[in-house]
């Protein structure tokens, strides 16, 4: 009787342990397939939103490139007409304000359509503001 109980103990304690070892891999397996799952759709995401920031570079530069037009116009001339000159500087501060909603978009990993939403109203507003301070010259 003593010989049986040992022999149920010993076969039950192995099969307790290996149901423990395989449960402890399977765990190990599931959160390294969910954490790779996790980074591939990261970097797709990351992957897709390029192009995007190439035309938020875009669209930075052109501001940039506006912002010291019109600093230059200013040292040039100062019989500039006060309303235009403020009109300029608004326009700017707007463009400049819808090139930022394009970076909090492509940030905050909106639709693509938002994203294009957005830089076309960004192109808007350059345009506009572009115009404005041709007017001072």
């Amino acid at each position: 009787m003593k010989k049986s109980r040992l022999r149920l103990f010993k076969s039950t304690s192995m099969m307790i342990s290996i149901l423990g070892i395989i449960m402890i891999v399977s765990t190990a397996i599931i959160a390294g397939y969910i954490g790779i799952s996790i980074l591939s759709s990261e970097i797709t995401a990351s992957i897709s939103l390029d192009p995007y920031y190439d035309k938020l570079t875009v669209l930075r530069s052109n501001y940039a490139n506006l912002e010291s037009e019109f600093n230059a116009t200013n040292q040039k001339s100062n019989k500039t007409n006060e309303d235009e000159y403020i009109n300029a500087q608004l326009q700017l501060i707007r463009a400049k304000s819808a090139i930022d909603d394009v970076e909090s978009a492509i940030k905050s990993n909106q639709s693509p359509e938002e994203i294009d939403a957005r830089i076309n109203i960004a192109t808007q507003k350059l345009k506009i503001a572009s115009d404005e301070i041709n007017k001072l010259t």
